[in-house]
């Protein structure tokens, strides 16, 4: 890392927000881990693109790291809290790049993503992976389980899908059993995950098809729409999906899709909807999240750059990432 306190976000290698670039054999417990999967194999339904996700919010997220350096002591104050977040001298994240893919061959690239998140997890970090399209959910939670059963003994696990769509089909279209709409439904299929620790937040429109349906009454899913969310509250919406994913469980895994924000709002996704949450909601959401020490691992997925040539959908998804990276890079300061 450079000694200054001011670096140019477009200096040196695009790290997500200048974090070092770490080997795995460096990873310490507790510490965020940061790895890339830059495909869109899994997309069989929507606009590709998301397989450059990954160096555009790592880009995006230099322009706020640039901010926090250029302030007065490193400092910023939020202006409706009043509560100052200082930029920690060695803020708890490193970045380890991208995970091996293979361009033609998706399951090559699943079992790569696997084996790297799992390897992250048996150090004790904490897993942050970029995708990349929301198909990268299922190989990265198959990797945690594995990490999770090296560090303990059977271990129960939840799972909180953010998302406007609840890629719980089985079978998606032609893309058969393993791609971005079917993520959910093969991670339900893990041993250490039951029906009863899943949890949606943020649905909206028709996203459910009969045997969806079906699985959602029998089994009394717990999916919660971008309409309860805007009545209830982002607070009291994360509490009962977290609950949920919780129950019983030794650690919480939880999958974001960018196309959860309304796409008037961020439109540089796949899928992009109407009827989604808010940025502001979003931004709520993500640092409720950071509240919560039973989440052990996130992803973020389907940010597109090249649909959003403004650049914001970038900057959302790389701000909502750092307000739930927020206690591990940032001190809360008394300024008098």
């Amino acid at each position: 890392m450079d000694d200054r306190e001011f670096v140019a976000t477009y200096e040196g290698f695009a790290s997500f927000f200048k974090a070092p670039m770490i080997d795995v054999e460096q990873i310490k417990e507790g510490m965020a881990v940061v790895a890339g999967v830059p495909i869109d194999q899994g997309i069989n339904m929507g606009r590709a693109g998301a397989k450059w996700g990954p160096r555009g919010i790592r880009e995006a997220s230099l322009h706020y790291r640039a901010l926090q350096q250029a302030a007065a002591e490193q400092t910023v104050v939020d202006v409706d809290s009043h509560v100052a977040l200082r930029l920690k001298e060695k803020p708890n994240i490193g970045d380890i790049g991208d995970f091996t893919i293979y361009p033609t061959d998706l399951m090559k690239t699943t079992e790569a993503v696997k084996k790297g998140v799992s390897e992250v997890v048996q150090r004790g970090g904490f897993p942050v992976v970029l995708g990349g399209d929301h198909y990268v959910a299922y190989p990265s939670f198959e990797g945690f389980a594995l990490g999770m059963a090296e560090r303990k003994s059977n271990p129960r696990l939840g799972y909180l899908h953010i998302d406007s769509h609840t890629d719980f089909w089985d079978d998606w279209g032609t893309g058969g059993k393993y791609n971005h709409g079917t993520c959910v439904r093969r991670i339900s299929e893990n041993p250490m995950v039951s029906y009863k620790n899943l949890a949606w937040m943020g649905l909206n429109g028709s996203t459910l098809d009969a045997d969806q349906y079906r699985l959602l009454r029998s089994h009394s899913l717990k999916m919660l729409s971008s309409r309860t969310l805007l009545e209830r509250g982002v607070e009291e919406t994360v509490k009962e999906a977290i609950e949920t994913a919780a129950d019983g469980t030794d650690a919480v895994y939880v999958s974001v899709d960018i196309d959860v924000v309304d796409g008037s709002q961020s439109p540089g996704t796949t899928a992009a909807v109407f009827g989604g949450i808010t940025v502001l909601d979003f931004l709520s959401l993500m640092e409720t999240l950071s509240k919560y020490p039973i989440i052990k691992a996130i992803d973020l997925c389907e940010v597109s750059p090249p649909l959003d040539p403004t650049g914001r959908t970038v900057r959302i998804a790389a701000s909502g990432l750092l307000a739930v990276l927020g206690p591990r890079l940032f001190d809360v300061v008394d300024l008098g």
